[in-house]
């Protein structure tokens, strides 16, 4: 009776162990899956949006409609030819961009924002500029203004937005971007709470991955111990035991 108890269980476990196998494997390719059908990858081979994002970075942009001041945004600009672009997006259609106050910062419909994501040195603009934003275009500019070539230059530009840079992996870690404090405290924008699928995606993803791996390393323990346990074949033990001498035998 014991060992019909132990046999059902261990069949239980083994159920158990497969079908749970089972619904990660499956969350782990509904998340890989995810992030494929949400975003777009890109290499950044320019220096302009140092350091927020530097030369050889890996991005992730996912597509959004809801493009906000302070974001950074891959787009196509066909005034400037058919590669893409990468700059942050400082004002919308309609805002008044200037530059600069009496401390030397640019200001977004009269509110000076404090850019620190700035590369090290760097003014916020060494260009003068006065400007409301036309409809159906934005003000770029990048982060490295030193070397960017940007709104400052060519002023407002119509683009057309692949997507929003949600995610950089850079030298071995990655780097969530959100709304920038600077328009935050400015009062230009609201704190970030947008979650893109592509951020669920990879949770999900990477999550299901630990789980497997801690379930495959439980599994294979599971297995090593009950090899160890298992009784020795019934006839080998018979044949062993007919090779004993009868009780009283001297040799």
């Amino acid at each position: 009776m014991a060992a019909g108890r132990s046999t059902g269980t261990g069949r239980r476990g083994r159920a158990i162990f497969w079908v749970s196998f089972g619904i990660l494997a499956l969350a782990l390719i509904g998340g890989i899956v995810t992030v494929r059908l949400t975003a777009r990858a890109f290499i950044d081979p320019s220096a302009s949006m140092e350091n927020t994002i530097r030369p050889g970075d890996h991005l992730f942009a996912a597509a959004s409609s809801q493009i906000r001041r302070g974001d950074v945004i891959v787009a196509q600009v066909p005034s400037l030819g058919p590669g893409y672009f990468i700059k942050r997006v400082i004002g919308l259609p309609g805002d008044h961009v200037a530059c600069c106050d009496a401390r030397g910062r640019i200001t977004v419909n009269s509110k000076a924002l404090d850019e620190t994501y700035l590369y090290p040195g760097d003014a916020p603009s060494t260009i003068r500029f006065d400007v409301t934003v036309p409809a159906g275009k934005l003000w770029l500019l990048g982060d490295h203004r030193i070397i960017s070539y940007d709104s400052r230059v060519r002023g407002p530009l119509a683009v057309r937005i692949v997507g929003r840079v949600v995610l950089v992996l850079h030298s071995g870690h990655h780097i969530l971007l959100q709304t920038p404090s600077a328009f935050v405290s400015a009062g230009l924008e609201p704190s970030d709470d947008r979650v893109p699928a592509l951020i669920i995606g990879f949770d999900v993803s990477f999550l299901s991955f630990l789980l497997i791996l801690a379930l495959s390393i439980v599994g294979v323990i599971r297995f090593a111990i009950r090899k160890r346990r298992k009784p020795r074949d019934p006839a080998a033990s018979a044949a062993v035991g007919s090779l004993r001498a009868p009780p009283g035998y001297d040799g």
